[in-house]
Formats: C-alpha cells, structure tokens, sequence
C-alpha cells in the first residue's frame, strides 16, 4: 500500500508533537522560577575531607610527590576562593595544609600562605586556627631555614595578627618570639627591600619586651653587617634611643676602624666579602706572645672586635 502522506493525516495527529512541545515548554517556564528558588535555599553547611592520611597519600602517590602536592595545594586555593564567596569557614584546610607539607617538605608557598588560608576566612576562625597556622609556620622554618621572606612572614604573623588574638601574658611571649623571628630575618641575604626596615620594628618590639640586651647586640648586628648607609642611620638612631648614646658612640668608634682597616686593606671588594676573608695579618711581626694581643694580628672579625673593645677599655682613665 502506498504510504499516507502528511496533508492526508488526521489533524490531531499532525499537530499532537507541536502541541505536546509547547505543553512541555509551558511547564518548564511555570516550574522554573519555584525550583530555581529551592535550589537557591540548599547550601552546602559543611565540608567533607576525603584525602586519606598523609602516609597513605604519599603511598598513592606513586613516588610523584611534588606533583600529588601542586594538585592539592590548587585544590585548596581554589576551595578557599569558593568558600570565600560562598561566605563559608573553610574547615579542613589545616589537614590540607599537613599533607602538602608531608608529601613536599621544600615546597615554599603553603607555608608562607598558611596564615592567610586558616586565619583570614569569611566567617570567625577559632583561635586553634591561628596555632596550626604557627605550627605549619615554624615547620617551614625548619624545612627552609635560610628564606628570608618566611621567617619575615612568621615574624610578622605572630607579632602583629596573633598577639593581639592572646590574653596577657601570652600574647607578649608571642611578640617576642615574632620579633626573634624578623630579627632572624633581618640577618639574612634578601632582595626584598622591605625586609631591613622591619628590622627597626623587630628592635622596638625587643625593647617593649625588656630585652634590652638582645636589642643592643640585634641593632649592632644590623649596622656591623649592612652597608646601606640610610639603614645604618635609623639602626644607630634606634640604638641611641633604646639603648645608650656611649653604647652608640663605642660602636660607630668601632665601625670607623673597621672601615678604615676595610678600605686600607681590600677597598674593591663588599661588606659580604671582606667579613668572609677576615682581617689582615701581618705574620712576621705577629711573630710573638707580646704582640699577639694586638688588634691587627687577630685572625677572624669577632677577634679583632674582642681586641679592639680591650684596647679601648684599657686607654680609658
């Protein structure tokens, strides 16, 4: 039999799939706007951590542990970025933060984030949260103990946003240890320029804390091993303040012999080069228990420092 065509067909079988469209696209848009709203009321209230723990992650991964710990630290950027927004507390950021640490103990930048990703949340964090940030802060000093920026991090972190989270007197014996941590820092060879002036704040905070002692050996540290002459200025107007004028006055009688015996001996080399090689030695006239007391026969910096301190010591009525 030859096939019925279109225009022979009943008419509610020609139009019963348009009809049955426009059925479909009526409920869609009259039911759209009611589930949209209770898809909007259903938020997420917590989280769920489904890494296993440090040790066996670091099994499942194969042996590719940095890379195991770049895809865990993206991870956890891009929750905390979502937590943000969502105006959530990002709950286990810190076991996060642990097993990154266990799988790549010399990935630099989980640690000097930890204090921001556990402490600075759209919703109040618990102060444990400021400990833990302390803990992965201090574990990163350990595994780098000659970054510059992560001990000035720490440093900054426990002096200036956790002290003030503490009661009396712990919060005093964290601005301590804060200050201990940017007078390290201080210490260190960095290019940030920002570094040596919080160097002076370290110095104020050492004060506050009575530990005048320390204050004077940091400051006189800080103008001994830069040689950047406006950082000098502030270090020994700091340590007049802090300290004693004679004190300021016996180093900067110091340093202008140690300048002087610097430029007389080596003067094209740096600060950092000459305080490697030492002073100079003149062997045949140290020839002698008489003069191998003297200030130019000392082998090392800190002798001649020693010596020198003696010699002034003993001109003085």
């Amino acid at each position: 039999m030859p096939s019925e065509s279109f225009l022979e067909r009943p008419l509610v079988t020609r139009f019963a799939p348009l009809t049955l469209l426009v059925a479909c696209a009526l409920v869609i848009a009259l039911e759209r706007p009611r589930l949209g709203a209770k898809f909007a009321e259903a938020k997420v209230t917590s989280d769920v951590f489904v890494i296993p723990p440090p040790e066996q992650t670091r099994t499942a991964s194969l042996g590719y542990y940095s890379a195991v710990a770049d895809l865990i630290y993206a991870h956890v950027l891009v929750a905390s970025g979502l937590h943000y927004q969502e105006k959530r507390r990002f709950e286990f950021v810190d076991k996060y933060l642990d097993t990154i640490n266990y799988l790549d103990p010399k990935f630099r930048d989980p640690y000097r984030f930890a204090d921001t990703l556990l402490t600075l949340q759209a919703q109040p964090v618990p102060f444990s949260n400021y400990r833990k940030a302390r803990v992965i802060l201090e574990r990163g000093l350990k595994a780098l103990p000659y970054d510059t920026e992560l001990w000035s991090t720490a440093g900054q972190f426990l002096a200036y946003l956790a002290a003030p989270k503490l009661p009396e007197p712990e919060a005093q014996a964290w601005r301590l240890d804060g200050a201990r941590m940017l007078a390290r820092a201080c210490e260190l060879t960095s290019n940030n320029q920002n570094i040596p002036y919080h160097c002076i704040n370290a110095a104020t905070l050492l004060n506050e804390a009575g530990e005048h002692a320390a204050t004077q050996r940091f400051l006189e540290r800080v103008i001994q091993s830069n040689d950047d002459p406006q950082l000098q200025a502030l270090a020994t107007a700091a340590l007049r303040r802090y300290v004693s004028v004679p004190a300021s006055d016996d180093l900067k009688r110091r340093m202008a012999r140690f300048n002087r015996t610097w430029q007389h001996d080596l003067p094209f080399i740096t600060l950092a080069a000459v305080s490697v090689i030492g002073p100079p030695t003149d062997s045949a006239r140290c020839t002698g228990a008489a003069q191998a007391t003297m200030p130019a026969c000392a082998t090392s910096w800190n002798d001649w420092n020693t010596r020198v301190a003696r010699v002034e010591a003993d001109s003085q009525p």
